[in-house]
This record gives structure tokens, sequence and C-alpha cells, in this order.
């Protein structure tokens, strides 16, 4: 290899370690041109890291003697270590379980989420205010206070101004590790650096310059001062819309129903956004949206229209984009974080539609799916009472079909859950974590009333099991004697005969009480802690499901113990069989406050 061969020849000079590098690395800028054009790819842009590493020696000295620039920096390498134990502990307590430990966006929850967690390492940020792309402290800020609407990013906008501002170092941190790992491998496989040199401190200044380099922030973009809308602005917007292609990818109604086969820079598809839901990534504030069709928005197919358009074009474009949705349609996008009451009563309903649930407003929660789909709010509404000693939590959402059994291969069930958390470090909403275990409540609906079996589904099926009750078979056929699954011994169903709650029993309440630390370690709490009672209804395309149970327990065995005044985090999830949901692919809010009425 020519790199090879640079080396070697920096080597026989004996040029410094510093000399060898900059060679090396200049030649690498060389290199890389060559293979581009070869291999007819366009030329990465500056933002690149490739690029960024081959141009490190030539930018170097700009920051250096430009203190504007050096001014801008807010990823300082040193933080206090209050700050980064702080962060490092709010972030294995919130984001790993997502992110991933090193930030690579590789968690244990990764792969049931669509979009994919952000990998912070690459320092590919989409939502970026700044001139270089890099993302400023109040850029990662804002993504935590509001969330990403659109994804199953949640928002954290209830911890403290401090607490975030840790996990946006954190975050930092991560981006910079990442750095420093690729920069480092790079001088190992085309530097052909060892260990040892590029231990030694001339080259671990070096490093350290490059980082400082790639993670300080450019000068913030310019947006111009935007007016309130009107019909005339909202007119030539929509002008500038379809003359511009902005109708190629998002149709001419703004629907997303233009070109649909895309793909971000990291391989995964894309959909053009449907802008008639009022979904916004990065906010549906004016400054937000000029931002996003200014300058785009990187790592995806959004492009910038910055030399396309002039400012006051972009401004009408904006005016025409909000015309499109109404402020409740983007407020309800925006997941907020709400008290739930459990009203004290003297008699809890006894039914799923008594009128005792009258007495107690129903609050409306936002839910987000976890791999993503269009019109997937399904308008949940929750309420709680309790009558001192047990408490009854109604739950009430749009699901268009009764999907109440999985029988065939291609059905899914109906289902919901409620998550409970009693502590003062509130876990991640997903499970929750291997030090903070979370109580859940679960209804599904084939296990509620009589089960529906596989000759109920395919009443013509030929039953292959052997008849242990039969002395000669003198039939194959499904209507063979004794061959229904109900008059089968329990040997040939030992599910059912050890009591394994995933098996349907007759007369079922479809309710379930489990345990779970964490993503993958749900568990059925033994039987005699089974204290949770449900029971659902469908109707005119709605499904209510009420739970209930004891607010004391015996025990930390049957799940949290509750009492009035006490609050507690509560959080739901939704299975919308229709949807072929099942496992991680189902609809969530994020954690609220359930509070005990005295």
């Amino acid at each position: 290899m020519l790199l090879n061969r640079i080396a070697t020849f920096a080597s026989r000079l004996k040029f410094t370690k510093f000399m060898k590098m900059a060679v090396v690395l200049f030649f690498l800028g060389t290199g890389e041109c060559t293979r581009n054009s070869q291999s007819a790819k366009p030329t990465p842009s500056p933002t690149n890291e490739n690029s960024a590493i081959n141009d490190k020696a030539a930018n170097n000295k700009t920051v250096r003697d430009d203190p504007a620039v050096s001014s801008q920096s807010e990823l300082a390498l040193i933080n206090p270590v209050t700050s980064i134990d702080i962060g490092k502990k709010l972030y294995a307590q919130h984001c790993a379980a997502c992110h991933g430990q090193s930030g690579d966006g590789k968690g244990l929850a990764a792969p049931f989420l669509f979009p994919k967690p952000r990998n912070f390492t690459t320092g590919k940020f989409r939502l970026v205010s700044t001139k270089n792309r890099i993302p400023s402290m109040n850029d990662l800020d804002a993504v935590l206070q509001r969330g990403m609407p659109g994804s199953a990013m949640p928002p954290f906008s209830h911890l403290k101004n401090s607490e975030l501002k840790a996990l946006t170092k954190e975050v930092q941190r991560l981006f910079q590790d990442g750095l420093r790992s690729r920069y480092i491998l790079s001088l190992k496989e085309d530097g052909e650096m060892t260990d040892e040199e590029i231990a030694e401190e001339e080259v671990q200044e070096e490093i350290a310059e490059f980082i400082q380099l790639r993670t300080t922030t450019g000068p913030t973009t310019e947006v111009p001062p935007i007016d309130a809308s009107d019909e005339v602005a909202v007119s030539r917007g929509k002008i500038l819309y379809l003359k511009h292609g902005c109708n190629k990818c998002h149709g001419d109604t703004g629907v997303g129903d233009g070109l649909q086969k895309m793909v971000d820079d990291d391989g995964y598809p894309t959909r053009p956004r449907d802008l008639t839901k009022g979904i916004f990534k990065g906010g549906h504030d004016v400054t937000s949206l000029y931002r996003r069709i200014a300058y785009g928005m990187p790592g995806t197919p959004m492009p910038s229209s910055e030399s396309a358009l002039k400012p006051l074009e972009m401004v009408d474009l904006v005016h025409f984009t909000l015309s499109l949705s109404n402020e409740e349609q983007r407020q309800r996008s925006i997941l907020k974080r709400q008290q739930l009451f459990a009203t004290a009563v003297k008699q809890l309903p006894e039914t799923v539609t008594d009128a005792g649930w009258s007495t107690t407003k129903p609050v409306r929660l936002s839910m987000l799916p976890l791999w993503w789909r269009d019109n997937s709010d399904p308008d949940l509404q929750v309420q709680a009472l309790h009558d001192g000693k047990n408490i009854a939590v109604r739950m009430s959402w749009q699901d268009k079909t009764d999907d109440r059994h999985s029988a065939r291969n291609e059905s899914f069930k109906d289902a919901v859950a409620l998550e409970l958390y009693s502590g003062d470090e509130e876990p991640f909403v997903g499970m929750g974590n291997k030090k903070s275990s979370i109580d859940v409540w679960f209804w599904d609906a084939d296990h509620q009333g009589d089960p529906v079996t596989v000759e109920d589904v395919y009443p013509n099926t030929v039953v292959d099991r052997f008849p242990f009750n039969e002395k000669v078979v003198t039939n194959p056929e499904f209507d063979r004697k004794g061959t229904r699954t109900a008059n089968q011994p329990n040997i040939s169903l030992p599910a059912r005969a050890s009591g394994n709650p995933n098996f349907p029993k007759q007369g079922g309440t479809g309710a379930s009480s489990l345990k779970t630390n964490g993503p993958g370690s749900v568990t059925f709490r033994i039987p005699k802690s089974q204290i949770v009672n449900a029971h659902g209804v469908w109707a005119a395309g709605r499904r209510t499901v009420v739970m209930t149970r004891s607010l004391a327990v015996h025990s930390e065995t049957e799940g949290i113990g509750l009492k009035p005044g006490d609050s507690v985090s509560i959080a739901f999830a939704i299975w919308d069989g229709s949807q072929q949901d099942r496992d991680g692919k189902k609809l969530i809010t994020i954690w609220h406050d359930l509070k005990l009425k005295k």
C-alpha cells in the first residue's frame, strides 16, 4: 500500500512521532480523495469524521489563532468530577437501555425500536443550530426537554436543570470518547503506530487538540425575524413548496405520500414526514422549523434549502408548513408528565361501565409507538378510584378491531399493562433496571373468559396428538372421539398440568401480576401472589379495561404496597392485535404520577 511506503519512508528519515503523523495525515487526505474518485463516491463533507481527521492538521492553526472560535467551545475536556459522576449515573438510569452503555446506540432495548437510537459516538446529530453541525449545550438540552416526537425518544423535562446539564455533558463525553477511539484506531491502522508511541505526550496532545477541534461548536445559524402568519404568507409558501420540489417527498398535500424508498446515512429505511399530523422531531416553533428548512437534517434525506431559497421565502415555507396542522395536534405529539389522582370513594364500581366512574374525570395520556407507525395515538383515557382497601384503575382507548385471541399464526391479541414504581431513583420506563424493579399489572384478551382453541379457529383440523384415552384408533379425522383439546390428558399438555400462566384457563379474568428488572426480564409472580384482577370489554371501536388490586400487600412478592396519601410513578403500555403488536412492539406512555387521595 502507498500508505505503508509513506510510513516506512518517514521512519527511515527518522522523523519524530509528531512529524511522522503529520506526513501520514497529509497523505491520508490525498489517498482518501483518490479512493473516492475511483469508487465514484461523493467527497465527504467537512462534518464527515474521515474528512475531519484528514483535514485536522490544516485546520488546527485556525482554531488556535481564532479566539472567537475557541470561545465557542462548550465541550470542555475536563469536567468537575461530581458532574461526570452524576451524568454517568443519570445516563445509566435513563438512557443506556436504548443508547447503550458506551453510547453506540446498541442498548438492550434497541432491537425493539424504530427509528433506531442515536449513536452518540459518531457525532451525527440531527437537530443542531450551529453552522458546523456540532450540537451546542442548548441543542442537546432542547432534545432532553422535549423528546423527539416521531420516535421512541421520550422527554425528560421532569428532571432538575442541574441533572439535565449533567446528562448533556455525559452525551458530549461519549461523543469525545468515540472520536478518541476512532482517531487512535486510525493511528494504528493507517499510521502503523504502536500503543507505546500513541501513549507519548506529544501524540496525546495531538489527540486532545483534534478532539477539541471536532467538538467545538461553531457560530449559531442565522434566523431572520419571523412575523405572525397570514393567508398571503401561507399562499406564497404553498407556491414555493410546489415550485422547489418539497412535494416530491412530502406529497402535494403534505401527507408524506411522495418518494417512499429512502435511507438515512446509516442505511436504515426512512420516510417523509406527514406534515398534517403536526409531528416535528426538532420542535414546531418557527425558529426550529426555519432551521430544518434552511439547513436540513444531517444524516437524513432532508436537504438544506439555504442556497436555493432566500430567507424570506423560507419564512413563507415555515408558515405554509404550520398551516397543514393545528396547535392541538402539535402539542399532543409532545409527551408531558401528568398527575393522576385516585379519588377516595365509599364503594368501587362493580363493572367497567358502572356509573360510579363518573365521579372522577379521566386524564388523557399521549402515547408513542416503540416501532413507529402513523395514526398511532389511541386516545388513552385513565381513571383511578380507591375505597381505602382496594384500588381500581380504568383504561379506555380507541381500538378498531376486537382482537381476542392469537390462535392463528397470523393473529395477535389486544393487551394492556400498567407499571408502578415507588422509590427515589425512578428507573428507565421500559421495564426498569437491575437495581430498580417494577410492578406490572397485565391484561390480555385471550386469557379472559373461555379460551379459544385450535378447533374453534380451524373446525376441520386433524388432531395429531396420540389419544392416550383410546385403546384403538379407528378414525384419523378431526371428529374422532377424544381428540378435542379439552379431552387431552395432562401428560399431553404439560403447560396446563404445571399451571403455566401463559396457558389460558377456563373463565379466566385475563389479569396477571408480573415483576421486571429491565428489558427481557419479565417474570410472572408465583400463583399465591397473583392478586390483580381485571375485566375488559370492547364496543364501538373502543376497548375498556379495569384492573383492581388490594392496596396492602403481605410482602414484596405481591408487588408494591399502597395506602391513601401515597404517590407512585405509573406508566402504561398497549398492544394492538390488528397492528401485529407483541412483546416489545407496542405503544407506551412516559412515567406519570399516581396520587391516592385521603
